[in-house]
This record gives structure tokens, C-alpha cells and sequence, in this order.
């Protein structure tokens, strides 16, 4: 089996001392938008109450028919909307209650609809402001708002049926989707809850997570409390690697952060009633416990430089030369030291391509939870081990046959959500700077592909839009390929996507 390598984080010093939120019963907000109970339409700035106890609150309503109660207790209240119609809702503590009034359901048409909502980013508990609120039309129109101080948002005139509402600000991103019936006013929360857990014996905790080197949010990073007898409580990190785990059983629990092959397990103690904050200072995953296999190939190609730049301790990384093969895949299979072995780009390959038993080790060793990458002139070693994933240029049965690409600039489509997302955008400059680099065709159905571009060939052709990264699971393990590699000349893009790819091992 593979080696499990547990990194433990101790938090010392002031750093530690992680802040609680206040230990009460915060009150609630209510929500909602009225209607006339004729004409379903909205009733802009019409006059509402609350209930609740012996005591209540009044409002009214905006131009666009919106109300909000701020500050209200915990428990059942009555909110009395136009024509005396009293309708019953459940305040949770800390959290925004919506009330839905069946009378919504007038807007122009018989075939639209509408959708009124709030946006909340629950992993920082507040309601996100000037986010844009977003649907767009089968023929390419959009229907869009902003949300406003207080996170609400209208979209008018919608067309019935199954619609994608994207909200984006800085820092937050949401997709929900969403059915518009016709004539009515479908009310949405996005984004979960900015809450805080009610009192009694559950909590939370919050924090961030970030590269070894501090230097980079990292997105899609799962955090995870499993309290004894009972199911894990995942969060997974949004594009400020921010994550929030509620309603957690208070008392002393693991929190365990992983990316990769990267993990980190944190003790806390989670407060009953309040969420624990993680100091940011603490945000950098372990990997002084992490083993890493490079086997050395081109002169221009050393990936230990690229986990070098994220803050992987080079005192963890084994570099082998050309007997790699016999070093790593021999009858000890020494490969099982370690969590990621690295091919670099020209790794001598004769001995293993020769011997079917040191490619099924090697397949064994990614089936039980290793991972595997390669780059550019090692994909022989990728089409011999896992012939059915990857289709590359030319015959299968030649060595280097997809050795065909030209000196060239090209724009890629990272299609890959994660790696776009740490990019920061949706397309990437490539500087092939070297001839002779690795194409591929396609991949199986079963393959993620990362990255997608045009290759320019060496005979003055091109393969269009194809694979420039690829992934796909093997058992419990991972193998990524990448035509390209760290070499002088290479676009800062590419740099960093190398970087960003490190955490997919």
C-alpha cells in the first residue's frame, strides 16, 4: 500500500491564539418580496410588519417590492403583508429567513417569470454587494442585476424553464440552477448561510488555505472534520482558498486539510455556539513528510525547480538518474517510499520498456494511491504503462514517433475550472521554445483534459485544438501528462501553471 505521510500543525505563539466569535444567540433577518394577491404583482413600497412575541418591528417596502427585518429574536414570527395576509416563518439564529408570498406571480407575459434572491458568501458570514447576477439566453442576450448593500438581487421577464444563474464579485463565484415557472417569482438563496451556528454543543471553524510557500489561494482544497461515530463535514476551498465548516460537534476534533498530495491535520477545539477562526498565518500545507521521486532526463527539464518555487522542502526530493528503473521498480520497489514520482522529459526508458513486470509495478504502485507525472519526450513511458488513455502522434510501436512539434507561440483554453481559477483566467500564452516536443491527438473518454491548443508540427501542419495537459485516475491514484515542461524560455503562464499542477498529484 502506499505510504501515508501525516503532517501534524501545532499551532505556537500569539499566531494560535485563534479568535472566537462572541458565545449568544444572535438574533436573524427576514426577507422577503410582497405582492398584490389580484395581479401578482409587486407592491413597491407598501407598507409590512413582523410579529413576533409581544413585540414586532415595521418597514416598508422598496420600489421594487423588497422588505428586510433586521435583529430579530430566534423563533416563530408573523410577517403581515398587504391585505392583512399573515404569513408564518421559523428566524434561525444568525441566518436570513425568506418568505416566500404565493401571491408573486404577475410579470409580463404568460410565458416568463421572475427570480428574486439574496447572495451570501458563508465562508467569510457576510452578504456579498455589487456582485453581478447573471442568466444567459439560449440566443446569447443576458438577463442580469446587482445585488445591493444588503446581498438582493431581482431578475424580471425570465423565461420559463431550466436556467444557470452565475454570480460573480471579486473573490466569489456561484452557479445554481434555476426554474422559472411561468407567472411566478421563484425566490433563491445563493451562496449558503452567513450565519453563525445556533448555541448548544455544535460550533465551527474557518480558515484559508494557501501553497507550502504561502504564496498562493488554493481552490478546490477539501477541509474535513469527521467527529468519532459519525460521517465526515467537507467543505472544499472557493478562489480565495476560504473554507467553513458548520455545525461541528463542539469539543476537541482533527481538522484535516488535503490538495493533492499534500495534507496537513490541524487539532482544534471547537467552541460550542461560536465558529473558530484559523489564523491566516497558518493557511500553508505541510509537505515535510511528503517523498518525492524525480528521475533526472533533458538538461532543460527539473521539476524539483518548480516545487522548489511552491515551497517544497528540496531535503524531500530523490533525484535518480538513468538506472531509475532498476533503483525504483526493482524486486524491493522502492517506488513505494514515496507519494509522487516525477518523469522528467527525455528519462531514460529502455530498461523499463523492456520489462513488462517493472510497468505493472509501476501501474500497481499508482492503483494504491501514488502519483504519477510526465512530461514532453517521456510520454513513451505513459503510452507503454497506460496504452488505452492518451492517443499520441504517430505509430505507438516507434519510440519518440510523436516527437513532431514545432518552435511555436500558442494561445490555450484552460478548460480545467481549478487550474483556471488559480490562473485567474480562462486562456494561457505557450512558448514552445524547443522543436521536437510531444503531441498528443485525443484521450478516452475517461481522461480530464487540463488544457487545451492549437500544435503547430515540425512539417508545417497543425493538429487543431488538441491536449496540451491531461489527467486521469487509476485506481486510487493519479497520473497527469504534460507536453510541455520548466525549461528557459517558457511563458511565465506555463511557469505557473506547472506550479498550479502540482497540487493535482
Amino acid at each position: 500500500m502506499r505510504a501515508l505521510w501525516v503532517v501534524v500543525v501545532v499551532a505556537a505563539g500569539p499566531g494560535c491564539q485563534c479568535g472566537l466569535e462572541p458565545l449568544h444567540e444572535p438574533p436573524g433577518s427576514v426577507t422577503g418580496l410582497a405582492c398584490d394577491e389580484e395581479t401578482g404583482k409587486a407592491r413597491p413600497r407598501s407598507h409590512i410588519s413582523i410579529e413576533y412575541g409581544t413585540q414586532g418591528d415595521e418597514v416598508d417596502a422598496d420600489d421594487e417590492g423588497r422588505y428586510r427585518f433586521d435583529e430579530v429574536p430566534a423563533g416563530e414570527a408573523v410577517v403581515v403583508l398587504p391585505g392583512r395576509r399573515r404569513l408564518q416563518v421559523d428566524v434561525a439564529s444568525g441566518r436570513n429567513s425568506v418568505v416566500k408570498d404565493e401571491a408573486c406571480r404577475g410579470v409580463p407575459g404568460d410565458d416568463r417569470g421572475s427570480i428574486d434572491g439574496n447572495v451570501c458568501n458563508a465562508h467569510i458570514g457576510d452578504v456579498v454587494v455589487d456582485a453581478d447576477v447573471v442568466i444567459t439566453l439560449p440566443d446569447g442576450s443576458l438577463i442580469e442585476d446587482r445585488t445591493d448593500a444588503a446581498g438582493h438581487f431581482r431578475l424580471a421577464d425570465v423565461p420559463v424553464g431550466d436556467h444557470v444563474l452565475r454570480v460573480t464579485a471579486p473573490g466569489f463565484g456561484k452557479s445554481e440552477l434555476v426554474t422559472v415557472t411561468a407567472g411566478e417569482v421563484v425566490v433563491v438563496d445563493v451562496g449558503g448561510r452567513c450565519a453563525l451556528p445556533a448555541p448548544g454543543s455544535f460550533g465551527g471553524v474557518r480558515g484559508r488555505v494557501c501553497s507550502p510557500d504561502g504564496g498562493t489561494w488554493l481552490v478546490d482544497a477539501s477541509a474535513t472534520i469527521t467527529p468519532e461515530g459519525d460521517s465526515p463535514i467537507v467543505d472544499h476551498t472557493d478562489v480565495d482558498g476560504r473554507y467553513l465548516l458548520e455545525d461541528v460537534p463542539a469539543g476537541e476534533q482533527v481538522l484535516v486539510i488535503e490538495k493533492g498530495s499534500f495534507r496537513t491535520e490541524l487539532p482544534v477545539v471547537i467552541p460550542a455556539g461560536a465558529i473558530l477562526e484559523i489564523a491566516e498565518e497558518e493557511c500553508a500545507l505541510q509537505t515535510s513528510d511528503l517523498r518525492i521521486a524525480v528521475v533526472r532526463g533533458s538538461q532543460y527539464d527539473h521539476v524539483e525547480n518548480v516545487l522548489n518555487n511552491i515551497g517544497v522542502d528540496i531535503a524531500t526530493i530523490d533525484v535518480f538518474d538513468g538506472s531509475w528503473a532498476e533503483e525504483l521498480l526493482g524486486d524491493d520497489e522502492r517506488v513505494r517510499d514515496y507519494g509522487i514520482l516525477f518523469l522528467n522529459c527525455r528519462s531514460a526508458e529502455p530498461t523499463y520498456l523492456a520489462s513488462s513486470l517493472m510497468q505493472d509495478r509501476l501501474r500497481s504502485f499508482v492503483a494504491d494511491g501514488g502519483s504519477l507525472h510526465a512530461s514532453d519526450q517521456a510520454y513513451d513511458l505513459i503510452e507503454a504503462t497506460f496504452p488505452d488513455k492518451i492517443d499520441f502522434l504517430g505509430d505507438d510501436l516507434v519510440r519518440g514517433a510523436a516527437d513532431r512539434g514545432a518552435i511555436a507561440d500558442v494561445t490555450a483554453d484552460v478548460v480545467d475550472e481549478v487550474l483556471a481559477a488559480g490562473l485567474g483566467r480562462t486562456t494561457a500564452s505557450l512558448h514552445y521554445a524547443l522543436e521536437t516536443w510531444s503531441t498528443m491527438i485525443s484521450v478516452a473518454s475517461d481522461v480530464d483534459v487540463y488544457l487545451r491548443a492549437d500544435s503547430p508540427l515540425l512539417d508545417g501542419t497543425t493538429l487543431e485544438d488538441v491536449p496540451q495537459i491531461v489527467g486521469f485516475e487509476h485506481g486510487a491514484g493519479h497520473v497527469v501528462y504534460s507536453s510541455f515542461h520548466q525549461e528557459p524560455g517558457s511563458h511565465p503562464d506555463q511557469v505557473r501553471l506547472l506550479e498550479l499542477l502540482m497540487f493535482e498529484l
